[in-house]
């Protein structure tokens, strides 16, 4: 069996990158480069590939490289690059190095499987090529070009759609700030806070989503809001409680998003991007007990998504300072999602909030740009 060594410094990128391969690869784990280095200089047994990420702290992906290269045990081990930058030039620096393939993150682990499987076959092609009478010694040539043609194609068609989201996702955030520029900043708070809530609920467990999801989870929570483009202004401007009548048409927002959503969702069947803003727009208002809107759900028929957004919201609301309210400390709202567990949050969902409480109160006191 194959060994695949798998060096990024995120925790929950190499759990992801450990499940597309647990089906016939045995995979190692590095948060370091330089812990990989010295594992490699002691092993008995080298990878067969190695999965490394270029932005690291202390040593980065490059310098790995480098010293991967400068020693005689390893100079021959094929390295596939991963990076969070699409910039061309990093791009090119990869292969001009000697990578075999170069990868942007968000990853998709159907992808990755993929460029694995294909440069183990080229392994395998090589060393029976190399015990046979090889007539086939162009064979690796047109493997590498097939391999590098699905790679355009695939990183063309990734980006297109993530481009795409973004592209939507700005738009919206932008138009929501002409109405209500304090929703169009606790919409991208959350949106942070929703993407390590994410993480740690997967590391916990209790959700399962593919690397290539996390960004439209993020970007899907940065419209959750958007159905409030819909409602009058002076609602959203209004210091103080709404009337009954207000209240009611306030909580129209979820449903004008989510119908804005479900009527253009037929051009794009398979966007999980769509699925997801849905589903957080229409029900990340709805509570644990049944209480909330617009479909009075109870528990777990409430979409996890929503529940995770419904936390994300409240807390950054509670620890806000708005024209007509003083913001909480960390401390105070804390203790109000976790009094709220099992009444109108998800215990679980409250759970993971309490493992990475800290981290919230970190990204709250940055600035939103």
């Amino acid at each position: 069996m194959h060994t695949i060594m798998l060096i990024d410094d995120d925790q929950t990128q190499l759990i992801m990158y450990q499940k597309a391969l647990d089906s016939g690869y045995r995979s190692m784990a590095m948060e370091r480069g330089k812990n990989a280095l010295e594992y490699l200089r002691k092993a008995n047994k080298l990878p067969s590939l190695i999965v490394l990420d270029i932005d690291m702290p202390v040593m980065n992906g490059f310098e790995v490289f480098s010293a991967l290269m400068s020693n005689k045990d390893t100079k021959n081990i094929p390295v596939i690059f991963v990076s969070g930058n699409d910039d061309p030039a990093t791009e090119m620096e990869a292969y001009a190095l000697g990578a075999v393939d170069y990868m942007v993150k968000p990853v998709s682990t159907e992808i990755l499987r993929r460029k694995v499987d294909l440069q183990i076959n080229m392994l395998e092609r090589r060393k029976r090529l190399h015990s046979e009478n090889a007539e086939l010694l162009d064979y690796n040539e047109q493997l590498q070009d097939y391999n590098n043609e699905l790679q355009a194609m695939a990183n063309e068609s990734v980006k297109s759609v993530l481009y795409m989201q973004y592209f939507l996702t700005g738009v919206v955030t932008e138009l929501l700030a002409k109405k209500d520029g304090f929703a169009a900043v606790h919409s991208k708070r959350v949106a942070r806070f929703m993407d390590m809530l994410v993480k740690q609920m997967i590391a916990m467990g209790k959700i399962s989503l593919q690397a290539s999801d996390l960004d439209a989870v993020k970007l899907a929570t940065q419209v959750f809001d958007m159905g409030k483009i819909g409602l009058p202004d002076y609602l959203l401007v209004k210091e103080g409680k709404y009337s009954q009548q207000e209240f009611e048409t306030m909580q129209k927002h979820t449903i004008y998003a989510a119908e804005a959503v479900q009527k253009y969702a037929y051009l794009l069947p398979q966007s999980s991007f769509v699925s997801f803003a849905y589903q957080i727009c229409r029900s990340h208002h709805e509570k644990w007990d049944g209480t909330g809107y617009p479909d009075h759900l109870a528990g777990p028929n409430i979409p996890i998504l929503a529940r995770m957004v419904s936390l994300c919201d409240i807390y950054d609301a509670l620890v806000s300072e708005r024209a007509y309210k003083k913001a909480m400390t960390h401390e105070q709202a804390y203790a109000i999602i976790n009094q709220s567990a099992g009444v109108q949050l998800d215990p679980e969902v409250v759970a993971a909030f309490n493992a990475i409480h800290r981290q919230f109160y970190d990204v709250s006191r940055l600035p939103v740009d």
